[in-house]
């Protein structure tokens, strides 16, 4: 793993966290008094299983597709988490930036994976 791989291992996994802490704490609320303490473990799983699927996508000897897929998840991961933070600067409400901020790192996730295709197949002509 070189230093790209490490910072989009911790941009996975910090996004995931953020996004389903958020989305359960939200979702449980009106059910749940103290939601944030099944909303905090539910983000720690989550967190954990998208970093281990980011290093075990950028494993040595990994198929292309596989490393394209992670390269689109840590693209996503770091426009989430760069929306969260424009969210944070302004009062728009957790639901909100956190909806906004997921769209942001799908749109981004699709344009990374195409242009990880194109290089792909640019390579092999």
């Amino acid at each position: 793993m070189n230093l790209r791989s490490i910072g989009r291992l911790i941009a996975a996994s910090l996004a995931t966290f953020l996004v389903v802490t958020v989305a359960v704490t939200e979702l449980l609320q009106s059910r749940i008094e103290f939601s944030l303490l099944v909303g905090i473990p539910a983000g720690l799983v989550a967190g954990v299983v998208a970093g281990g699927v980011v290093v075990w996508s950028f494993a040595d000897g990994a198929p292309e597709r596989r490393r394209r897929i992670a390269s689109a998840f840590g693209a996503f991961a770091i426009a989430v988490l760069i929306a969260i933070i424009a969210g944070l600067l302004l009062p728009v409400g957790a639901v909100l930036t956190i909806a906004v901020s997921t769209v942001v790192g799908l749109l981004t996730a699709i344009g990374v994976y195409s242009r990880d295709c194109d290089r792909a197949r640019a390579r092999q002509t």
